[in-house]
């Protein structure tokens, strides 16, 4: 009797183990396991706000438990600006088997898009994903891709320079037109302007090295300067502020960043915030099994007003109290 008790007692306790691995099993199969994934992200340039972008991801990953400790693995490489560059990057992350290309910049996501249908591509902060060829649309990106999208609140932005500068007539952009995402920004940009009763005086650069001279050739042309989605000018704002200091000419910017170094004003999206978004994208691919293709383009939809009010000294511009009021940020 004993015995048969034993026995029992004993199939009972094989059964619940067997009916804990099933549940175990089950449970493991709804969702992968964050074990042993390898992350690359490929950044086109060092500039605020890319920089901004990688420490949102980097902090959802972390959050989400893809780090060394579980295995996973995030490599960073940097284009410095060079497309070329770029695409070997993108090459150097399909040779490796990589789970996935995070590409932060339009050159980094084109080439990586051309080179890998099957490698998922998360992009970040990319200014029109679909005018440059990354996605069908945003709503219905396709294929292996998806991300965010930091597209300017430009109507705010070109609307600023009037409430501001009441009498302006001519605005001074400095320009890289082979950038994708800078021709992006400027067919809202061009039309804006022409509604608002301004004409735009274009400088185009091919890098860094030439912003100066460009912004110093816009001086008696122009009556303020607006900085575009251009990461080549915005890498090189120190170039802006100075001659905008030097000749008291308003630079308006379109990134919360720029106007910290000097620019004067903006209604612009907080990269921070647009990188974490990122990162909960690539959380789901990878984690959840998403496939990045069905994952609609995440758009920044807020915009915070930033005003520098030691820029506006140095560019001797007076900023109204009513949009001292409402700004988010001043900067003294």
């Amino acid at each position: 009797m004993i015995k048969k008790f034993k026995m029992q007692i004993t199939v009972i306790f094989v059964l619940f183990l067997l009916g804990t691995s099933h549940f175990n099993c089950f449970a493991m199969g709804s969702k992968k396991s964050i074990v042993n994934f390898t992350i690359g992200i490929n950044q086109f340039m060092e500039h605020p706000l890319l920089d901004a972008t990688y420490r949102g991801i980097m902090d959802v990953l972390k959050e989400k438990g893809l780090t060394e400790a579980t295995n996973s693995k995030v490599i960073l490489k940097n284009a410095n600006g060079d497309i070329n560059i770029a695409v070997q990057i993108n090459k150097q992350f399909v040779d490796q088997k990589v789970n996935m290309i995070v590409a932060l910049g339009t050159p980094s996501a084109q080439s990586a898009c051309k080179l890998t249908q099957k490698i998922p591509v998360i992009f970040g902060a990319i200014t029109d994903p679909v005018a440059s060829g990354i996605v069908d649309s945003l709503q219905k990106p396709g294929g292996n891709k998806t991300g965010t999208s930091d597209r300017w609140p430009y109507e705010k932005q070109v609307g600023l320079i009037k409430e501001i500068v009441p009498t302006a007539k001519k605005v001074g952009i400095v320009l890289n037109p082979g950038e994708s995402n800078t021709e992006a920004s400027m067919k809202y940009i061009r039309p804006l302007l022409k509604q608002n009763a301004m004409i735009p005086v274009e400088v185009p650069v091919a890098n860094t090295s030439e912003v100066l001279n460009a912004a110093k050739s816009l001086i008696g042309r122009c009556d303020v300067m607006l900085i575009p989605g251009d990461n080549t000018v915005i890498a090189a704002i120190g170039a802006m502020v100075r001659v905008a200091n030097e000749n008291k000419i308003p630079l308006f910017c379109g990134s919360t960043a720029s106007v910290e170094k000097g620019g004067l004003a903006t209604y612009g999206n907080n990269y921070y915030e647009i990188g974490k978004e990122t990162g909960r994208i690539i959380a789901n691919v990878l984690i959840n099994g998403i496939n990045p293709g069905d994952i609609p383009v995440s758009v920044a939809t807020e915009s915070d007003l930033i005003i520098n009010l030691n820029a506006a000294k140095k560019q001797n511009i007076v900023i109204p109290d009513n949009l001292r009021e409402k700004a988010k940020k001043i900067i003294k």
